[in-house]
C-alpha cells in the first residue's frame, strides 16, 4: 500500500489565480446595459477570476484529495520447475505535468505585464526612440489582484480549473512463461491499463473555451453572430479593450460572459483511457555463439484526450467545447472517445546477440584481434499513429470558439495510393499523404462529421535498425579496454514527421515535408576499466 499526499500549486505570496467564479456578479453589471439580441431582455453580467486568498478563495489551485491510497498486489505461481504464471494489479496516481506556455498558463494573470517598444518615427528611417528613455510614456505595471473580477475584461483570459482532481491509473498484467530446451524461454502475456479522471490532452494543457457561443445559435447563421451592433461596453470604465469600440459582434453579446473574449480553462480533469496489449516473447540466454530476444506486441489504446500532437501525427481540438463542461446540456465526453493519438497497434523487436570468433585456434596478438567480438543488431518494426484533421479557418469562428472539422466524403480513401517514401524518392513534389478528395468543407454554421481520429488511418510505419559491435581487450595487469562502435539508424531509414498541415483547405494539407528521426549516426567509444 502506497499513500500519497499532494496539494495543488501555490505561490508563496498568493500571486496567482485559483479559478474562475461563475456565480459572482461582475462590477460591470451596474455600469453596462447589455441586452440579449435574441430575447431583448437585459442580461446580468457574471463571472471573473478568483485570486488566491481573496474573498474566501483558496490559496492553492485545483481540488486535490488530501490522501491518495494506492494499493498494489502481485502473485507468482509455479506449475513445475519450468512453467510459471505471474500476475499483478496496482492503482497509481499520475503525477501532474505543470509545464505551461506563458504566465497565464500558471494562473498568474495580473502579475506580469508586457511592455511594447513603440517607435514614433517613420519605420523606414532610423528609430527615434532613445536608449536613455526607451519608454517615454511610462512602464506598464502589473495590476496584481487589484482589478479583481475585472481583470482581463475585453480580451482573452486563462485560468486553472478549480475542480482539477488527481488522475488515476489502474495497471494489471499476467503472463505465462515456459522454459524450453537450449536455454530458450517463451512467454505469452497480457497487460492492461485503465485511466480515469485524466487531464484533457496528454500534456495537461488542453484548452477548453468556456465562453464559446451556445451551439443553439447555429440556426442563426454566421452572418448573424458576426454582424456588428452598437457596443454597450463603449466608454464603460473597467471594460478593457471593449470600452474603445463603438460597435461589437452580436455574438459577443450572446456569450455566457460577454465582458470577456475567450475564457480558456486549463488543467481540467475528467478524461478516461483504456489500453489492452497481448505480448509474445522468445528469449535465449547467450550460450555458444548466439542469444537474444524476439517480441511482438499487439495493442489498442483508446481515450478521449483531445488536442494532442506528437512528431508523427496530430489531432484537432474540440468543435464544441461544451461537450466536456459538466452541467452543460451538451455534456458528452465520450463523443471524443476513440483511438488515442498514441495508439500504435503493432510492434516487432528483434535483438539477436552474436558472439563471433574468426580464428578459434589463434594465440597471442591474432587471438586478441580476431576473437571475442560481440555483435548486437536491434531491428524494430512499429506501426504509425492515428491521424486527425481540422478545417482551415479564416477570420473569426462563428461560434467565437471551437476548432472546426470538415465532412467526410463517403467511399473515398483517406490516404493517397502508393508508398509515401517511394513516391517522394521518385518525385519530391509527390508528397501528399492524406487525400483531399476524401473531405469536403463543412458549412460555416455547422459542425463537420470528421471524428477526432480518422477510422483506419495511421501515419507511416516507423522502422529502424541499430547496430552495436564491441570487443574487450585484456590490457596491462588487471585492466580491461572495451572498444565499441554503435551505429544508429544503420540502414538510413526515414521516419516521416507529421504532415505540414492537418487543416483541410490549407495549401499544405496532408503533405509530408519533414523527417522525424535522425540520419545514420556512428559513434565510437573506448573505456578503460581498472
Amino acid at each position: 500500500m502506497r499513500v500519497e499526499s499532494e496539494t495543488g500549486l501555490k505561490e508563496r505570496n498568493n500571486f496567482a489565480t485559483v479559478g474562475f467564479d461563475y456565480n459572482a456578479v461582475s462590477p460591470l453589471n451596474d455600469r453596462a446595459n447589455v441586452i440579449d439580441p435574441v430575447t431583448g431582455q437585459r442580461r446580468q453580467i457574471m463571472g471573473g477570476l478568483m485570486y488566491a486568498g481573496v474573498n474566501g478563495a483558496p490559496e492553492v489551485q485545483g481540488d486535490q484529495p488530501k490522501f491518495k491510497a494506492a494499493p498494489r498486489i502481485g502473485m507468482v505461481y509455479s506449475f513445475n520447475p519450468k512453467t510459471v504464471l505471474r500476475g499483478g494489479w496496482g492503482l497509481y496516481y499520475a503525477p501532474w505535468n505543470y509545464a505551461a506556455a506563458g504566465t497565464d498558463g500558471w494562473g498568474q494573470i495580473g502579475y506580469s505585464a508586457t511592455q511594447q517598444l513603440v517607435n514614433p518615427g517613420n519605420t523606414a528611417s532610423p528609430p527615434t526612440t532613445t536608449i536613455d528613455n526607451p519608454f517615454p510614456n511610462g512602464i506598464v505595471r502589473p495590476t496584481g489582484n487589484s482589478l479583481g473580477l475585472l481583470t482581463g475584461t475585453g480580451g482573452e483570459i486563462r485560468f486553472v480549473d478549480q475542480t482539477k482532481g488527481a488522475p488515476r491509473v489502474q495497471q494489471y498484467s499476467f503472463d505465462l512463461q515456459r522454459e524450453l530446451p537450449h536455454a530458450i524461454s517463451v512467454s505469452v502475456g497480457y497487460t492492461g491499463l485503465t485511466g480515469s479522471n485524466l487531464s484533457w490532452g496528454g500534456s495537461g494543457n488542453a484548452l477548453i473555451n468556456i465562453n464559446q457561443l451556445d451551439p443553439k445559435y447555429q440556426a442563426m447563421g454566421p452572418g448573424y453572430t458576426l454582424e456588428l451592433v452598437p457596443n454597450p461596453f463603449f466608454g464603460v470604465e473597467g471594460a478593457g479593450q471593449f470600452a474603445t469600440r463603438a460597435t461589437i459582434e452580436r455574438g459577443q453579446l450572446l456569450r455566457p460572459y460577454p465582458q470577456f473574449g475567450n475564457i480558456q480553462m486549463l488543467q481540467s480533469t475528467g478524461a478516461r483511457s483504456q489500453y489492452h496489449a497481448g505480448i509474445i516473447q522468445f528469449r535465449k540466454r547467450v550460450s555458444g555463439w548466439w542469444g537474444g530476444n524476439f517480441s511482438y506486441t499487439l495493442s489498442r489504446l483508446k481515450d478521449n484526450q483531445f488536442g494532442e500532437g506528437n512528431y508523427y501525427s496530430s489531432a484537432p481540438g474540440l468543435q464544441n467545447n461544451y461537450t466536456v463542461i459538466p452541467g452543460s446540456p451538451y455534456f458528452n465526453p465520450d463523443q471524443e472517445y476513440g483511438r488515442s493519438l498514441l495508439d500504435s497497434p503493432h510492434k516487432v523487436v528483434l535483438s539477436p546477440i552474436l558472439q563471433l570468433s574468426f580464428a578459434k585456434n589463434a594465440t597471442g596478438f591474432l587471438d586478441a584481434i580476431a576473437n571475442g567480438w560481440q555483435v548486437t543488431p536491434v531491428v524494430t518494426f512499429q506501426s504509425g499513429f492515428p491521424m486527425g484533421v481540422s478545417q482551415n479557418l479564416t477570420g473569426t469562428a462563428y461560434l467565437l470558439g471551437g476548432t472546426p472539422r470538415p465532412n467526410i466524403v463517403p467511399g473515398v480513401d483517406f490516404l493517397v495510393d502508393g508508398d509515401i517514401t517511394d513516391r517522394i524518392r521518385q518525385n519530391t513534389t509527390d508528397n501528399r499523404y492524406l487525400n483531399p478528395a476524401a473531405f469536403s468543407t463543412s458549412a460555416a454554421n455547422q459542425f463537420g462529421n470528421a471524428p477526432r481520429t480518422l477510422p483506419g488511418v495511421y501515419s507511416p510505419w516507423r522502422n529502424n535498425m541499430d547496430l552495436s559491435v564491441s570487443k574487450s581487450f585484456n590490457t596491462w595487469k588487471s585492466t580491461t579496454l572495451n572498444a565499441r562502435m554503435e551505429v544508429l539508424n544503420l540502414l538510413n531509414l526515414v521516419q516521416w514527421a507529421a504532415p505540414a498541415s492537418s487543416a483541410f483547405g490549407n495549401a499544405s494539407f496532408g503533405q509530408i515535408t519533414n523527417q522525424a528521426n535522425n540520419m545514420r549516426l556512428i559513434q565510437f567509444t573506448a573505456r578503460l576499466q581498472f
